[in-house]
C-alpha cells in the first residue's frame, strides 16, 4: 500500500466503526467543559494591580466575568467595604506607574476598613467590567462602593451590554450570573431585539445594519454557549500561566509565552511632561475643549435647560442596585490647555462641567468634580492625570467614599462622626 493510500484505508475503517471516533470527541469536548469549569473557579491574575494591556484586550486577552469575578471576591473582607473602581484610561491610571497607580493612594487614604480594587480598562463605560463585578458583589450582600468615569459628552454611546467590552457582559448573562434589573430585562427580552425591526432604504446603510446586527447577535449567542461550555475560561486560564495562543506584538518574538510574563510598563513620570504637553498638541487639543463647552447638552445647560435629561442620560444604564453605591467622576481636562484658551472660552468651559456636576446631583446621584485647581503638572496630557494628580484625585475622592460608606452601611461609630 502506498503513502498516499493510508489515508484512505484510515477513513474508510473510521466510516466502518465511527462509534469510536464520536465517543472520543463527545469525551474530549466533556473533558474541556469540565477543565473550563474549574478554570472558572480560579483567579489567574498574580500580583494584580490592574488591568494593565498585557492582561487585558489590547494583547487580544479577555479576562473573563468568573475569574474576575473571584478576583473580587478574594478582596472582600470581614467589616470592610470594598471600593471597585471602573471607568475609562483616566481611571485606570494612564500616566501613572504601577507603583504610584491613583489607587495605591486611595487605598492609604482610606486605611484598612477599606480594601481598594481598580477594574478599569482602557475606553470601558461606566456599566461595563468593573460595573459588573460591583452589581453582583452588592447582590450578594457584600459592602460595595463603585467608583467609575462620568463623561462631559452625557452620553453613554453603549447601552445594557456595553460599548468596548460587550464579550463580559454576555459571558455573565450566559452564566446566569447578571442579577435581575427590571430596565435590563425588559432591554433583554423586547428592546433588543425591536431596535433591528426597521431596514434602512439605502442599501449601503442596510448593509451596515446588517453586519452590526450579525455580530451584536452572535455577541449574545457566544454568551450563551459559553454558559455551558466554559471554552473562554479555559483559554484564558492556560495563556495567562502556560501558553499564549494568539499573536500579539507585546510579546514578540516569542508569541506563545503565557500573559503573566508581561509587566504594567506604563512609563509615567519618567516621560517628559512636553512630550503631550506643548505648543504642537494645542490646536487639536483646545478644539476639542471647545467643542466640549459648545456641544447641545452644555448650551442647554448654560442656558438653565436640560438638568432632567442630564440626569436621565447618566441613569439610564446604571441598575437599581447600584445607583445608591455609584460615585460618578468628572474630570476637568489638561490645566495646561486650558491655561491656554480665551478667558470666556475657558469659563463656559469650566461653567458646563459644574453644571453638569449640579444636575448628576439633582438626579439623586453620587458626583465629584475634580481637577479645577489641579495643576498642569498634575495631567500626564490632556485626559489622563500624573501621579501628583492621581494623589489629589485619591485626596478628592476619599471624603465622599468615607461618607457613602456610612450612609449605605452605617455599622461604624467612627464613620457616622461629622
Amino acid at each position: 500500500m502506498s503513502a498516499a493510500d493510508a489515508p484512505v484505508a484510515f477513513l474508510a475503517r473510521v466510516a466502518r466503526r465511527p462509534l469510536p471516533v464520536l465517543l472520543g470527541l463527545a469525551v474530549g469536548f466533556l473533558g474541556c467543559c469540565v477543565a473550563g469549569r474549574v478554570a472558572a473557579r480560579q483567579q489567574p491574575f498574580k500580583n494584580f494591580v490592574r488591568f494593565h494591556p498585557g492582561i487585558a484586550p489590547e494583547s487580544h486577552y479577555y479576562p473573563t466575568y468568573s475569574q474576575t469575578l473571584n478576583l473580587a471576591r478574594q478582596h472582600v473582607k470581614p467589616d470592610t467595604t470594598l471600593v471597585i473602581v471602573g471607568g475609562n484610561s483616566v481611571l485606570h491610571g494612564v500616566g501613572q506607574r504601577p507603583a504610584h497607580v491613583w489607587t495605591n493612594r486611595l487605598q492609604e487614604l482610606l486605611g484598612d476598613r477599606y480594601v481598594v480594587l481598580n477594574l478599569a480598562m482602557r475606553a470601558q463605560w461606566p456599566n461595563e467590567v468593573g460595573g459588573l463585578i460591583a452589581e453582583r458583589l452588592a447582590a450578594d450582600g457584600v459592602p460595595v462602593v463603585y467608583i467609575t468615569i462620568g463623561t462631559e459628552n452625557v452620553g453613554w454611546g453603549c447601552d445594557w451590554a456595553g460599548g468596548t467590552y460587550p464579550y463580559f457582559f454576555w459571558d455573565a448573562y450566559g452564566k446566569g450570573a447578571v442579577p435581575a434589573d427590571p430596565r435590563r430585562e425588559q432591554w433583554l427580552e423586547h428592546e433588543f431585539y425591536d431596535r433591528f425591526g426597521d431596514e434602512p432604504a439605502d442599501p449601503a446603510a442596510r448593509r451596515r445594519r446588517a453586519a452590526w446586527r450579525d455580530q451584536v447577535r452572535e455577541e449574545r449567542h457566544r454568551g450563551t454557549v459559553d454558559g455551558v461550555a466554559y471554552a473562554a475560561d479555559l483559554w484564558t486560564y492556560v495563556a495567562d500561566r502556560y501558553r499564549g495562543t494568539i499573536w500579539t506584538p507585546m510579546k514578540y518574538p516569542k508569541f506563545w509565552a503565557p500573559h503573566r510574563t508581561l509587566t504594567d510598563s506604563d512609563p509615567g513620570a519618567t516621560i517628559p511632561f512636553e512630550a503631550y504637553n506643548g505648543p504642537a498638541q494645542e490646536p487639536f487639543e483646545l478644539n476639542h475643549m471647545r467643542h466640549v463647552a459648545g456641544s447641545p447638552i452644555a448650551r442647554e445647560l448654560l442656558q438653565g435647560r436640560g438638568q432632567d435629561a442630564v440626569g436621565d442620560q447618566f441613569g439610564m444604564y446604571l441598575a437599581d442596585a447600584l445607583r445608591d453605591r455609584t460615585l460618578y467622576v468628572l474630570r476637568m481636562e489638561g490645566a495646561y490647555f486650558r491655561n491656554r484658551l480665551a478667558p470666556d472660552d475657558r469659563a463656559t468651559y469650566e461653567a458646563v462641567y459644574r453644571r453638569l456636576r449640579d444636575a448628576v446631583r439633582g438626579a439623586g446621584l453620587n458626583v465629584e468634580l475634580v481637577g479645577e485647581r489641579y495643576e498642569e503638572r498634575d495631567y500626564f496630557d490632556r485626559a489622563h492625570l500624573s501621579e501628583s494628580g492621581g494623589r489629589k484625585l485619591a485626596a478628592d475622592l476619599a471624603p465622599a467614599v468615607r461618607a457613602m460608606s456610612a450612609k449605605l452601611y452605617c455599622t461604624r461609630a467612627e464613620e457616622r462622626k461629622p
